[in-house]
């Protein structure tokens, strides 16, 4: 940049009706920087030469050619809007790599889960897809009277819960996390709740054994680590620092499997809706957020229903910040 300095400098007493009124200084220079003036000027001219003064003072203070700069670095003025900082480009790079990273991560897992899935598949036609596979027909007495007949709202109903008929990625109302699925999957294995005992009065021999319920949790124990690894390692990417932001996450992925996502177990859904669900008295008390349903029933340890999801400490005080946070926003 030009280090170009003021060479003259004159002041302008302007006079109406025999009264000094105005001062105005006007240079003959094209910089702001480093002023040093060589010579000064004091002239009293009449208001009616005033306007072509001005026009010639502009015209000769004017920048260079291109942005005006600054010598003072802590005053950025950036080209165009659309130009972000490079440290910025680097973090949005950084991010697309880790996004990239954790794409292929998901798509080898899914790949593995298919290959493995192969040593259980006989085992999980016997037991499971006559309800949790889309693929799979129902013997004539289920498909008579579809709208009342119980056999077929048994399958509609276990489909609704998970359907492997893609064997992986599985599926389910609401699309939840896979994780979340695949802990369903162990839960019922290990407590013996799948097949239904009714289920089981009609197809005894569709009772998972202690031998069946060693394979499927060697499919599905893997698969869990590999999923809580990668949750881990791309934290980043779906990090949220708000309160809000922390319940949604935990109640993706705790709840919304049975009470969100069109599923609404016990007349109870519609929890990923936030705003909506802190208006809904029944289960949640601003007043006293203790006494909030969806708090006693998680530190009873009631839902979730598998003991092994049960809420940390720090998650039952997250959803108590979180009530305690729109009470105050109320007042």
């Amino acid at each position: 940049m030009a280090e170009a300095k003021f060479s003259e400098l004159f002041i302008i007493k302007m006079s109406t009706n025999g009264k000094k009124q105005v001062l105005f200084t006007t240079c003959l220079s094209n910089n702001f920087s480093n002023i040093t003036l060589s010579k000064t000027f004091v002239i009293e001219v009449p208001m009616i030469y005033l306007l072509p003064f001005i026009l010639l003072s502009f015209l000769s203070c004017r920048p260079e050619t291109g942005p005006l700069r600054f010598k003072d670095k802590s005053i950025v003025f950036k080209e165009t809007k659309l130009e972000v900082d490079e440290e910025d480009n680097h973090h949005l790079e950084y991010l697309e790599n880790l996004k990239k990273d954790y794409e292929s991560d998901l798509n080898k897992l899914s790949i593995n889960a298919v290959k493995s899935f192969e040593p259980i598949k006989k085992i999980m036609k016997r037991k499971c897809f006559d309800c949790h596979d889309s693929r799979e027909k129902l013997p004539i007495y289920g498909r008579v009277f579809p709208r009342i007949n119980p056999v077929k709202k048994h399958q509609d109903e276990g489909l609704v819960a998970l359907d492997m008929a893609k064997t992986y990625p599985l599926q389910a109302k609401g699309n939840p996390p896979q994780l979340a699925l695949l802990k369903a999957i162990k839960a019922a294995v290990l407590d013996k709740t799948m097949p239904l005992k009714s289920y089981l009065v009609v197809y005894p021999l569709k009772r998972i054994s202690k031998k069946n319920q060693v394979a499927i949790l060697a499919w599905v124990d893997p698969l869990i680590r590999e999923h809580e690894r990668i949750d881990e390692a791309y934290q980043e990417l779906f990090f949220q620092d708000s309160l809000q932001g922390k319940v949604q996450n935990l109640f993706k992925k705790k709840c919304l499997r049975c009470h969100g996502s069109g599923n609404n177990r016990g007349n109870f859904g519609d929890m990923e809706k936030l705003s909506e669900l802190l208006q809904r008295k029944k289960y949640v008390d601003l007043e006293e957020p203790t006494r909030s349903l969806i708090y006693k029933v998680s530190l009873s340890g009631e839902m979730p229903t598998d003991p092994r999801e049960k809420l940390s400490e720090e998650e039952l005080q997250l959803m108590l910040d979180w009530i305690q946070e729109a009470r105050n926003l109320e007042e």
